[in-house]
């Protein structure tokens, strides 16, 4: 498992078993009357949260917003990214009023949960639910977001945040690299952010004492304890 982290006019955290790709967006048609007019859908967030995920966001809203039908439902899946792109992300949803499943959307699937097998879970017809992660920065967005939906299977975790910094040593020395933390400002920029969002302080609370190297995945009853979810819409 490889770690990646680092500041950068703010506090990037990701956590992820492979380089990831950035954060892209999409929309989902909700079911079979879609027409260039109208069509009921949903939104896609899939991949690391990039410094400029915020902004592709909102260039993409725009576009979207074109055709009549747009549903403020946004499907996430990502290992973490850029924690001040995160929380601009995650602000957004929170003005929008958006729902935010963790998960990704399949079409032309009736399906209940069923976790003998690929663990879908139905949502609305025609469309079902592969359950997702949202891991590190992910969760900070997830908290903006009005109702925040956690299927069974899916998977959140949190740890410090932390920021990888090389320089180079003096005299034509090789590269040093060393880790720096968040420090107050950062911190209550957080709590901030999670007050004006209805947020849990606590979860920051366990997150800041969690290892940076380390995942610390929440169980079924923390993700209720720390207002990130239910398991339906």
């Amino acid at each position: 498992m490889r770690l990646r982290s680092g500041f950068a006019g703010g506090f990037l955290l990701a956590l992820c078993a492979s380089p990831p790709s950035a954060m892209e967006f999409a929309s989902v048609p909700l079911g079979p009357d879609c027409s260039q007019r109208h069509c009921p859908r949903a939104l896609v967030a899939e991949g690391e949260i990039s410094d400029d995920a915020p902004a592709k966001f909102t260039r993409f809203l725009r576009q979207e917003m074109q055709v009549p039908g747009l549903h403020a439902l946004m499907f996430i899946n990502s290992p973490g990214g850029n924690v001040e792109s995160a929380l601009r992300l995650g602000a957004l949803l929170h003005e929008a009023g958006a729902s935010v499943v963790v998960g990704r959307p399949v079409l032309g699937v009736q399906a209940r949960s069923s976790p003998a097998r690929d663990r879908r879970v139905s949502h609305a017809p025609g469309l079902s639910v592969v359950p997702g992660q949202c891991a590190s920065a992910c969760v900070y967005t997830l908290m903006g977001a009005k109702k925040r939906i956690v299927p069974d299977g899916a998977r959140l975790g949190v740890h410090r945040m932390s920021a990888r910094v090389q320089a180079h040593a003096p005299e034509g020395g090789g590269a040093l690299q060393s880790r720096i933390f968040a420090g107050e400002n950062e911190i209550r920029q957080l709590r901030d952010y999670a007050s004006r969002v209805g947020g849990s302080q606590d979860l920051i609370s366990l997150a800041e004492s969690t290892p940076h190297d380390r995942i610390r995945v929440l169980s079924a009853a923390e993700i209720r304890r720390y207002r990130l979810g239910n398991a339906g819409l």
